[in-house]
């Protein structure tokens, strides 16, 4: 349902879908993420952005392998709708999740005056990992049948 309310507004184009490229953003993904475990200890802070990002690359990855670019002015909101949508379990809280990390880090890096609990930093750790792991399949997957096509 979001995804079609997406397309409705012109905030999805259909595009080549890009293996090649999804494939070194979810190394990248891959290996924030292992950056972003080690420094839960030092700066959570920091490590909160980076589970970020790792989460917004998996996103992109995602949109590439399936064809998709996200318009407008909010690509990182618009790319985390369409993950939850592709993803597909728990399409709604998924995307509120995926939103609510982007909105933290984003005020994080704009002021921080804000610190990020111990709680929303695991919770953000075990979405990312969740979510990289789920595109990782995914993206496998898809270059498995590109010989096929």
């Amino acid at each position: 349902m979001i995804f079609e309310h997406l397309k409705a507004k012109g905030l999805v184009e259909a595009v080549a879908p890009d293996l090649h490229r999804a494939s070194r953003l979810m190394a990248r993904a891959h290996k924030d993420l292992k950056t972003a475990q080690a420094m839960v200890g030092t700066d959570p802070e920091w490590s909160y952005l980076i589970a970020a990002h790792a989460i917004l690359r998996a996103a992109r990855a995602l949109a590439l392998v399936e064809g998709l670019r996200p318009r407008g002015r909010e690509q990182a909101r618009t790319l985390l709708q369409m993950a939850g949508c592709l993803v597909g379990e728990g399409e709604a809280s998924m995307v509120n999740d995926l939103d609510q990390v982007r909105k933290k880090g984003q005020h994080f890096l704009e002021s921080a005056d804000r610190p990020i609990s111990h709680y929303e930093l695991e919770a953000t750790l075990n979405l990312a990992e969740h979510l990289v792991g789920v595109v990782t399949t995914h993206v496998y997957a898809k270059e498995l049948q590109m010989p096929l096509l």
